[in-house]
């Protein structure tokens, strides 16, 4: 059996934080039109893929950052990386949602957010023979995201659509944030 490696890829979102609802649409413009896409696209370069929607190591408090991770072949990995790359670009100059790569502290190849550090991404340490499932679910989450975020696109009254508040259990969105980042918490 062949060693698959990982890649990450680290999307800045280019707002800094000023409401949830905002940086809500934002990332979900960029995963719908650049990540869905490209997905779509790279399909059959790659084993697995996922999305995490996490705080942005390189630029601290109030910006976040969308993690991409896919398991591939390295020569595969490595054309996605610069597929990616030249996506980024075009999509960041129509848009200025994300930064592209050649900006000082543009999107970039990582490790949990930090640049210049490979994502090993095989767990099995941790979670032993659990981790190709876990794995699984992650991309199953990410996938079924996309899809309610692409069907969310359909609502247009103002409050049908919210972004998942953890922070306050009373308020109860009507659409769940992220459910790749949702359904799976790691201990």
């Amino acid at each position: 059996m062949r060693r698959l490696v990982w890649l990450e890829f680290n999307i800045h979102v280019t707002n800094v934080l000023v409401s949830m609802q905002n940086l809500y649409d934002d990332v979900t413009t960029i995963l719908l039109d650049l990540v869905k896409p490209f997905i779509d696209e790279q399909r059959s370069r790659f084993a697995h893929w996922h999305y995490l929607h996490e705080p942005d190591v390189c630029r601290g408090r109030g910006f976040c950052e969308l993690r991409l991770r896919f398991e591939g072949e390295s020569a595969n990995l490595e054309e996605i990386k610069n597929t990616l790359i030249r996506n980024l670009k075009e999509f960041s100059d129509k848009t200025s949602l994300a930064m592209s790569d050649d900006e000082p502290l543009g999107s970039h190849e990582g490790c949990h957010g930090s640049r210049n550090a490979t994502y090993m991404g095989a767990q099995s340490e941790k979670f032993g023979g659990d981790w190709p499932t876990i794995v699984e679910i992650m991309q199953k989450g990410s996938e079924f995201a996309l899809e309610f975020f692409r069907l969310g696109r359909n609502l247009v009254e103002n409050r049908s659509l919210q972004y998942g508040r953890r922070d306050r259990p009373s308020e109860h969105p009507y659409y769940v944030h992220l459910p790749a980042n949702e359904i799976l918490v790691e201990p």
